[in-house]
């Protein structure tokens, strides 16, 4: 396995001189605006059914009292104010605080979204254009990177299938998720380049987004250490790569010290694991979100959310359980195809998802979501669908879950 993803990582070095666009499918430019008109035009049509804030009960679809300026604020933003989104805007109003709650989302997202909030007078606009701009430079980033594996067609139905699975509508709407996916599909294909410096600044700036990013450390390292090819002698010669690395861990440092002088959010305790994670990595405010948090093993998590399954079946509940089981199934089928630097990561990423609780009521909340950060494992299971047939089904499967998952969200049903 090492001498066979040396070879590979030598290829892919020598084959990587062409330029950037070369062989882009620049029709991802159409399947993005036509999954950015739609989310929108689907988003308004729940919204106008059932309409839950005040802001769309006040204002019809055939509404003539109202001007245009009111009526597309309605419809084109007003369907996003949900969950995390709502605390997105307060952060751009008002900035972060200790005591509400802020304290717990990173800032990258708010900061990029704070300019244009402050020109149009709308913190949704804001985060809107980085989320859509974000989910649109996603897909060709993460051609790119599934094409050091793969030929064009097979990264272009990987592509086609990571922005079409169903909880993949969050990188349209005002989530973080689309901005963090930029920045570490960035990061993993600037350390399968050897770009070492550009890896720590993009999972640095991933960081900076979500507490996830300091996981990219992992697969980082260790293509650097394959591309040292598991020498000691070599690996310490290459001690300014390894320098570089020490970028994505920085970027969870600064959000601490900035925590700790600006907002006297640092209490440190390490008497447990549970306390050290929630007054260090996320704020001790992090239970005004999220009322019951905790991370434990993923086997202890499942048992519990079994439980809750079993005696009070809930359609979200249900929801997270079918999309992680989706998950796990893909993590194995595509496991044969993925890097080993790919497998460390998704693991990772796999082990904490499913070790988040929250609580006896809605014990996976946010579980499909925070898998999506495992986004190898669209590139490892692109292969098995080279046939036109199963590839068509499992996409006809993949949206008609997409937009079902909108309808939850917006519905004040499920939580992705």
């Amino acid at each position: 396995m090492f001498m066979q993803e040396l070879t590979q990582q030598r290829t892919t070095s020598a084959g990587l001189a062409r330029p950037w666009h070369s062989g882009i499918p620049w029709n991802f430019f159409g399947l993005w605006l036509a999954l950015r008109l739609l989310t929108f035009a689907w988003a308004a049509y729940i919204s106008s059914q059932r309409p839950v804030t005040l802001r769309e009960q006040r204002i019809s679809f055939w509404s003539s009292s109202s001007s245009l300026t009111a009526w597309l604020e309605r419809f084109l933003l007003a369907p996003w104010e949900r969950y995390d989104v709502v605390w997105y805007i307060r952060i751009v109003q008002n900035g972060y605080r200790a005591d509400d709650g802020t304290a717990q989302f990173h800032p990258l997202f708010a900061w990029l979204s704070s300019p244009l909030a402050w020109l149009t007078g709308q913190p949704l606009v804001g985060l809107l254009t980085v989320s859509s701009l974000a989910s649109l430079l996603v897909l060709f980033a993460f051609w790119h990177l599934a094409r050091l594996d793969l030929n064009a067609n097979l990264a272009t139905i990987s592509t086609t299938l990571f922005v079409s699975f169903p909880v993949a509508f969050v990188l349209f709407i005002p989530y973080t998720e689309g901005l963090w996916l930029l920045c570490a599909i960035i990061c993993l294909y600037c350390a399968r380049r050897g770009l070492w410096w550009r890896a720590g600044l993009a999972g640095m700036f991933a960081t900076l987004t979500r507490q996830q990013g300091v996981f990219l450390l992992l697969p980082v390292a260790w293509e650097l250490w394959a591309a040292s090819a598991w020498n000691w002698r070599r690996a310490m010669s290459a001690w300014r790569s390894w320098c570089a690395l020490l970028l994505i861990p920085l970027g969870l440092l600064v959000w601490l010290i900035y925590r700790a002088l600006l907002l006297n959010d640092l209490n440190s305790d390490f008497s447990n694991l549970h306390s050290t994670i929630y007054s260090i990595i996320i704020s001790p405010s992090a239970n005004q979100v999220v009322p019951i948090q905790s991370f434990m093993t993923p086997v202890q998590a499942l048992w519990l959310a079994i439980g809750v399954l079993y005696q009070t079946p809930s359609l979200p509940l249900i929801i997270d359980l079918v999309l992680g089981s989706v998950f796990v199934l893909m993590l194995i089928l595509a496991w044969p195809r993925l890097r080993t630097s790919y497998r460390i990561y998704s693991v990772v990423i796999f082990v904490v998802s499913f070790g988040y609780n929250t609580g006896p009521f809605y014990p996976y909340m946010g579980l499909p979501r925070h898998l999506l950060l495992a986004f190898p494992v669209f590139i490892g299971a692109a292969p098995l669908l080279n046939r036109s047939i199963s590839r068509m089904l499992v996409l006809s499967m993949s949206l008609l879950g997409f937009f079902f998952c909108i309808m939850t969200f917006v519905l004040y049903s499920w939580v992705p």
